[in-house]
C-alpha cells in the first residue's frame, strides 16, 4: 500500500466516505461518477440531468487550502489516493477541477454555506475500496431475490429512542409489502443516542416481535446527509435506487414541508414521487388514548387531544437520560432496559443484593444483568395490589 505523501492525496472523512460509496452503488442517482462544471450547474438550476431528477450535483467539494498541493500539475487521467484513518479507502480519476460556486448544492455540502471563493471542486471517475455500501446493498438484493419480492416498503428513520409508535408503522408497513426497508440513520441531536446501540435494540426488536425475514435493517453509519430529515427527497432517492417501491412518512417528518389544496393533504414529495415512480404514503401522528385505551391516529380517534398521550422521541430521550424508565405504554421494556444499561454501567454497587433481597429467585442465586433488573423493575411497575 503506497502512503499518500508518495501519491496525489485527499484526506477525507467518514461522511465523505460513505456518500462516495452511496454515488458508486448508484443509490444517489444513475450516475456513478464526480460531475464536472457543467453537469454540476445543470443540475443546481433545473434539478434535472438527462431526464433524472437529482436533488443536488454529485459533485465533490474540499476546502481549496487542503487540496491546492494536490491538484498542482495533475493532468487529466492522473489518480488522487482518498486517505481515511490514514488509510487508501480508494481514488479518483481526475478529469477536472472547477471553483465551488455561490448558487451550488453539492450532495458533500448542501448544508454547509461557503462565504469564500477559495473552495474548489472535482470531477471523474472514482473507485471505492471494501465499500459496505456494496456488501449490504449485495446482501439486500439476495434477500429480495429469494422472496421474489415485488412491493418493497421502505422506511427511514433514528429510531431515537424505538417507541410504540414505530412499531404501528412496522406493523401497517409489513402487512402491505413483501419486504420492509429499514434505513438506520444517525441521531442529529447532540443527545441521540450511540448508532451503535440504536442498531443493537432495532435488531432485537425486529428478531423477537416481527418477522424477521421481512425487515432489512439497511445501517447508514457515519452519513450525515440525513440529518435533522432536512430533505426527505434523499430518504426517496436511496430508497427508489435501491428498488423500493413505496416510502412511508410521517406527517410530523421534519422537512415535509404539508400543505393543504383543494382539501387535499399535498407535501413536497408529490412532485419528486411523480418523477421518481415511487408511492408515498403520509402517515397520520399515532398516540394512545386513555378513552380508546389504545394506539390509534389523530385522524381516526373521535376524542379530544386531552385524551391523548404523545410519543414524543425527545421527552422519551430526557427520561433516558435522567435515568428514568419509561412506562412500558410508551416503549417496550426490553429496549428501555437495553438503553438504561448502556448509558448507565455499573450503576448500582449492589444492585446483584438488590435483585435477590426485592425479586423472587426459584431458590437459585444467578447473576443477573442490569438490563434483567430494569426488565423487572418495570414489570412490579404495572403489577397491582388490593388489600
Amino acid at each position: 500500500m503506497k502512503s499518500a505523501k508518495e501519491n496525489k492525496s485527499i484526506v477525507i472523512n467518514a461522511n465523505e466516505f460513505k456518500i462516495l460509496a452511496l454515488i458508486k452503488e448508484g443509490m444517489l442517482g444513475p450516475y456513478r461518477y464526480l460531475m464536472n462544471e457543467e453537469e454540476s450547474e445543470e443540475i443546481s438550476r433545473t434539478k434535472k440531468f438527462k431526464g433524472h431528477t437529482f436533488l443536488y450535483p454529485l459533485t465533490f467539494v474540499s476546502k481549496y487550502n487542503k487540496i491546492k498541493e494536490t491538484l498542482k500539475n495533475i493532468q487529466f487521467g492522473g489518480k488522487i489516493d482518498l486517505i481515511l484513518n490514514n488509510q487508501i479507502v480508494g481514488h479518483i480519476i481526475f478529469h477536472s477541477q472547477f471553483k465551488y460556486k455561490s448558487h451550488f448544492t453539492s450532495i458533500f455540502n448542501f448544508n454547509e454555506c461557503f462565504l469564500d471563493d477559495k473552495n474548489v471542486c472535482i470531477s471523474g471517475e472514482f473507485e471505492i475500496y471494501n465499500s459496505p455500501i456494496k456488501s449490504i446493498k449485495e446482501k439486500f438484493l439476495s434477500i429480495k431475490n429469494n422472496l421474489n419480492a415485488k412491493k418493497i416498503t421502505a422506511i427511514v428513520s433514528s429510531f431515537d429512542p424505538l417507541h410504540r409508535a414505530h412499531e404501528r408503522i412496522f406493523r401497517w408497513s409489513i402487512d402491505k409489502a413483501d419486504l420492509v426497508v429499514v434505513f438506520l440513520i444517525e441521531s442529529y441531536e447532540e443527545n441521540g443516542l450511540d448508532f451503535t446501540l440504536k442498531e443493537k435494540y432495532l435488531n432485537k426488536f425486529i428478531k423477537d416481535y416481527l418477522p424477521p425475514e421481512r425487515i432489512f435493517v439497511f445501517p447508514l453509519q457515519d452519513t450525515d446527509i440525513f440529518h435533522a430529515h432536512l430533505n426527505p427527497g434523499l430518504e426517496g432517492t436511496i430508497a427508489k435506487n435501491l428498488g423500493c417501491t413505496k416510502l412511508v412518512v410521517g406527517q410530523n417528518h421534519t422537512g415535509l414541508g404539508m400543505f393543504y389544496d383543494c382539501n387535499q393533504p399535498k407535501t413536497i414529495l408529490d412532485e419528486f414521487a411523480k418523477d421518481y415512480g415511487i408511492e408515498v404514503i403520509v402517515l397520520p401522528e399515532f398516540v394512545f388514548c386513555d378513552k380508546c385505551a389504545i394506539i390509534v391516529s389523530t385522524k381516526s380517534c373521535p376524542h379530544g387531544h386531552h385524551h391523548h398521550m404523545h410519543f414524543n422521541s425527545n421527552s422519551l430521550k430526557e427520561l433516558l437520560r435522567a435515568g428514568i424508565i419509561p412506562p412500558a405504554i410508551f416503549m417496550r421494556k426490553e429496549i428501555s432496559s437495553m438503553i438504561l444499561s448502556k448509558l448507565f454501567p455499573n450503576r448500582f454497587k449492589n444492585m446483584q443484593k438488590i435483585y435477590n433481597d426485592l425479586f423472587p429467585t426459584n431458590g437459585i442465586l444467578e447473576y443477573k444483568e442490569d438490563e434483567e433488573f430494569y426488565q423487572k423493575l418495570l414489570e412490579v411497575h404495572q403489577m397491582s395490589y388490593m388489600v
